[in-house]
């Protein structure tokens, strides 16, 4: 068994800066209630000093203990973490069970100089799996080990399959045909993927010499897999496109979010006179300065998107490590994802509003990941026939296919009913509070009309031999591509006047349920097609599909 480790030093240092960070708020609204109407000899500052220093001291010694009580082992095919002051927690992951480690800096970490590696494996572990202070070098290493380990143990695999392989006479049998007969290229391109599902990040053995690393004898066996390793830049966004990007994309909403927050604080942070003075001035507001108030605000929130969203992705970098596809960014908190092509479980294109009209989109890509974020960002503004030769690069298994089979027009009645329910509701609602200013509302009328339409006719299905691609729009257009062996159920549905019009919806759903899609007011004969396909066997052609319905599904679909 190899000799434990500990994180850095620093991590002492982390309940304190924690605490503080949780602190700030409260401490500022207190100091505004508390100096309000008093002035600074009224405050007890020598009680505060002793509190302080004390509380400091406490935090202190809390981090110590922790830091002294956290350690991690690498064992021969498992990673040991034991850590707890009070309570005692040990944990064990197996090499076989883990994804990948993924080096991430958020903010405390990056300005200490300090890395935190995440162990992805299948499941939450609510934290267990991170190592939250190491060094980079520190964290190089447990990649190395960790594809080291995989590699091993796909040596060991290969050699006990080899040793059980049965006669040349018993090949025959469809016991030993049927996994290379459904789909030899993928199977084979996926499980060579496996091997190395943990080429990370290869920086060279030259990082081996750390003294607390356990595994000083596998030093020659490492610098032999490192040396292996290609290491190549697929992508990497400038100024000028980022910008761009930031701002063709509003995140309306969570700038709304934040403004609501400052603007609910504002009874606390602003003296009593000023708040009282501001809140009976707006309202003598008329009308039109209403208006021109929530167009301020509005241009306001879509500023404060594009920068949240400049420093969110600054320095995208897309590369390829070994197998495995890293994924950087980030100007505060700066991540580095790493994930294998096979454990991709669906592809999304997104096309705005805006970047519509200029033929761009952004790529995300859904992994099978323990983190609560399951989609990664592959592009963020990208020229929409650029997109397949890019999955072509990074996830071959996918195709950028187009949509054969659209709703007919019988089915315009399902995408207008709701929103012009709504349209109605709301505007009812306006004109009864507003009065006459509540009649701009009925503009919303034409715009749910035309919402409507153009949501029947961007959507669609298609469907080839292994995937499925399915195309919706909400505000923005998404397309949607499914590999068959991730869906785990398929759900068609219709009402009755649905089903006398030909008519029915679909419902994919995959094993995160944020990724499930569907469909409504398909053509019947579409959505059976596409059922069928599903329900086929493995190995079983196209051809005999003609058993679940008059035609097969390449017909229709």
């Amino acid at each position: 068994m190899n000799e434990p480790t500990r994180l850095h030093r620093l991590f002492i240092l982390f309940p304190l800066v924690g605490s503080v960070k949780s602190l700030i708020p409260i401490a500022a609204l207190v100091s505004i209630k508390f100096l309000n109407g008093k002035s600074l000899r009224d405050i007890p500052w020598y009680w505060l000093s002793a509190a302080i220093v004390i509380l400091v001291s406490l935090l202190l010694l809390y981090g110590y203990l922790k830091w002294k009580r956290f350690v991690y082992t690498l064992e021969e095919d498992k990673i040991l973490i034991r850590r707890g002051v009070l309570f005692r927690e040990e944990l064990s992951i197996y090499t076989g069970r883990i994804h990948s480690m993924n080096m991430e800096q958020p903010l405390l970490q990056r300005i200490l100089g300090l890395t935190q590696v995440r162990i992805e494996t299948p499941g939450k572990t609510e934290g267990g799996g991170i190592l939250p202070a190491i060094t980079n070098s520190e964290g190089e290493r447990l990649q190395r080990w960790l594809r080291e380990q995989t590699r091993t143990r796909q040596t060991q695999r290969e050699v006990h399959q080899a040793h059980e392989s049965p006669d040349p006479s018993d090949q025959s049998l469809p016991v030993q045909t049927e996994g290379p007969s459904v789909q030899p290229p993928e199977t084979r391109e996926n499980y060579e993927s496996v091997q190395p599902s943990n080429h990370n990040m290869g920086y060279g053995s030259d990082l081996l010499e750390d003294s607390d690393s356990g595994v000083v004898g596998r030093k020659n066996t490492s610098a032999a897999i490192t040396a292996k390793e290609e290491r190549s830049t697929l992508l990497q966004l400038s100024s000028g496109r980022l910008l761009i990007a930031a701002l063709s994309s509003p995140n309306l909403s969570l700038a709304l979010a934040f403004v609501g927050g400052i603007l609910s604080f504002a009874d606390d942070l602003l003296p009593d006179q000023m708040y009282q003075s501001l809140f009976q001035s707006a309202g003598k507001l008329l009308p039109g300065s209403w208006i021109s108030i929530a167009a301020v605000a509005l241009i306001v929130s879509w500023l404060l998107s594009a920068v949240l969203y400049t420093i969110k992705y600054a320095g995208f970098t897309v590369e390829r490590i070994g197998k495995q596809i890293s994924v950087s960014c980030g100007l505060l908190e700066r991540k580095r994802l790493l994930f294998s092509p096979e454990r991709v479980l669906a592809i999304t294109v997104k096309e705005g509003v805006f970047r519509r009209w200029f033929g761009y989109a952004e790529v995300k890509v859904h992994v099978l990941t323990s983190e609560s974020d399951k989609h990664f960002m592959l592009h963020p503004l990208l020229k929409t026939r650029d997109i397949p030769a890019l999955l072509n690069r990074v996830t071959p298994q996918f195709s950028a296919q187009a949509i054969t089979a659209s709703p007919p027009p019988r089915a315009k009645w399902m995408y207008l009913r709701w929103k012009l329910a709504f349209a109605v509701v709301v505007s009812a609602a306006c004109i009864w509070y507003f009065d006459r200013l509540g009649l701009l509302s009925l503009l919303l009328l034409p715009l749910s009309l035309a919402w409507g339409l153009l949501s029947h006719r961007d959507s669609g299905v298609n469907v080839t031999d292994k995937q499925l691609t399915i195309r919706s729009r909400f505000i923005a257009m998404s397309t949607r591509y499914i590999r068959r062996p991730q869906i785990i159920a398929m759900e068609v549905s219709g009402t009755r006047r649905q089903r006398r019009r030909g008519l029915l919806s679909l419902q994919v759903k995959m094993i995160f349920s944020e990724i499930n899609e569907s469909l409504s007011g398909m053509d019947q004969r579409e959505i059976e097609a596409v059922r069928a396909w599903f329900q086929k066997k493995k190995g079983e052609n196209s051809a005999p599909a003609e058993r679940s319905g008059p035609a097969s599904p390449t017909e229709h679909l």
